[in-house]
């Protein structure tokens, strides 16, 4: 008889618990529904024209010629999902998560990252170097990068840029209730952003001073841009954009990050 399946959201405090309603340990026993289909996460790659269906209904373009800015959109979906799980486990358990996509199902809805579903045991034991705590996490990261810029010319670093831009927000957001950790110091984002070449999550956002008194002083600004602007008519930049550190006052008037 499989163990019942167990929601991430059941671990975290109700700020987080949105975040991971739709993350589970195990399979959950509910029908994925009409237009969803159950995948092996190792078998992404094969989805490419799904991916680019769902992102080009949301946002327009053209597949053929738009791929790698929608596929970065994509991307920050999925991440929707695995960021706050490996950082619920790793944070708030103080344990590491196994990711590894042989042993992790990805429903898609219509292309769009609907659930997604660890192994039963995928949980491992308490651990307090945070190397380790995350060690899933950062593989886990690596092969789907690796996957979507598999599937266009992109290049991974765009890719963990979002990924890092979503885990500064979940560290900044997320309580350190981790029973093997210090509340002293938070070692978790210490690690994770650590200066170092061989590190792609590397001080994802930056404290910058703005040429223009529209935008804040200091303005956090990420490393590196997420390429929306190629897709037509996405002409609104988000509210971290490096591109909006470039742009002269009467081009920043007419963008929302402003305001």
């Amino acid at each position: 008889m499989k163990p019942e399946a167990r929601s991430f959201a059941a671990f975290a405090p109700p700020a987080l618990a949105p975040y991971l309603q739709h993350v589970w340990l195990g399979e959950p026993a509910h029908a994925p529904g009409d237009n969803a289909m159950r995948i092996p996460l190792s078998a992404l790659p094969d989805h490419r024209a799904a991916l680019l269906d769902a992102m080009t209904a949301l946002y327009g373009g053209d597949a053929a010629h738009h791929a790698r800015a929608l596929l970065s959109q994509w991307s920050k979906y999925y991440f929707g999902l695995a960021a706050p799980a490996g950082v619920a486990a790793a944070r708030l358990l103080g344990r590491p998560l196994d990711m590894s996509p042989e042993r992790t199902h990805l429903v898609l809805m219509n292309g769009m990252p609907a659930e997604l579903h660890f192994d039963a045991d995928a949980l491992q034991p308490a651990d307090a170097d945070p190397a380790r705590r995350y060690a899933g996490l950062i593989a886990h990261l690596d092969s789907v990068i690796a996957m979507l810029s598999g599937m266009t010319k992109i290049a991974p670093r765009v890719l963990w840029s979002n990924a890092g831009n979503l885990l500064d927000y979940l560290l900044a957001n997320c309580p350190l209730q981790c029973p093997t950790m210090s509340n002293d110091a938070d070692i978790d984002a210490a690690w994770l952003f650590r200066a170092s070449d061989a590190n792609p999550l590397r001080t994802p956002l930056r404290d910058a001073t703005p040429r223009s008194p529209l935008l804040p002083n200091p303005f956090r600004a990420r490393r590196v841009c997420c390429v929306r602007y190629e897709i037509p008519g996405e002409t609104q930049l988000c509210a971290s954009c490096p591109l909006l550190l470039t742009m002269r006052d009467e081009e920043l008037a007419l963008q929302d990050a402003i305001r």
